[in-house]
């Protein structure tokens, strides 16, 4: 065998052995996916010690709570009862693993004076706005805004037309095409509020604009 063989046969060898020596890269597990937040609502109570206990609707058990900063828990409190003590009925998104209520956002708040709510339906909209010196309300489904008040006429729906949320603001305008209300715009703004009738607390404000009529008040989601 010529010496240029020789070589030629070496470096296949050794190709060969380096290739059976190579180990496949070990495969990574993808990271487990999220939890999904739970919806809880019932009566909140503040301990001595300032902890929280929580009993859900249907239910006599307590549950320990603790919340993150962002979750506007002891804001929603303070607004109710004057300050982070007694108890409230609140509604609100947590983390149910490791046994325990990790509340991570409150979606409202009201005085046990007011009633539990308990015997009250979850509601099937995205956003609810309301206000009051006149009461009205705008829902919101996905589809449409319908806006209800004490004045004729006492429910109009309105298709919806956008949806437009920058920052801290969400804006969503409906149309119709018969009589004289043509629009509505409801927009949301991420800011607390309080219901000046029943002193609820809501996690946003809001404006409705429909004809020459503006309306300010109060809004919350909802989870469906």
């Amino acid at each position: 065998m010529t010496r240029s063989l020789r070589v030629v046969a070496a470096l296949g060898v050794g190709a060969a052995l380096a290739a059976c020596g190579e180990r496949a890269p070990a495969s990574q597990s993808a990271p487990p996916a999220a939890r999904p937040l739970a919806f809880q609502r019932g009566a909140l109570f503040v301990r001595d010690d300032s902890s929280f206990t929580f009993v859900a609707c249907g239910t006599l058990t307590e549950q320990v709570v603790t919340r993150s900063p962002r979750s506007q828990l002891d804001e929603a409190l303070a607004a109710v009862n004057g300050a982070v003590r007694d108890s409230a009925f609140v509604e609100f998104l947590a983390d149910t693993g490791r046994g325990a209520l990790h509340v991570r956002e409150t979606l409202f708040a009201t005085s046990l004076g007011e009633g539990s709510r308990c015997d009250q339906p979850r509601l099937p909209f995205e956003w609810v706005a309301v206000g009051v010196e006149p009461f009205w309300r705008v829902t919101f489904d996905g589809t449409q805004l319908v806006l209800e008040r004490p004045d004729p006429p006492r429910e109009v729906v309105f298709d919806v037309a956008s949806s437009d949320t920058r920052g801290g603001l969400t804006t969503i305008v409906g149309t119709r095409t018969i009589d004289k209300l043509k629009e509505l715009k409801l927009g949301i703004l991420r800011e607390p509020c309080r219901d000046g009738m029943s002193d609820a607390w809501y996690p946003y404000r809001a404006e409705v604009r429909v004809g020459e009529r503006a309306y300010a008040g109060c809004a919350r989601r909802w989870e469906r």
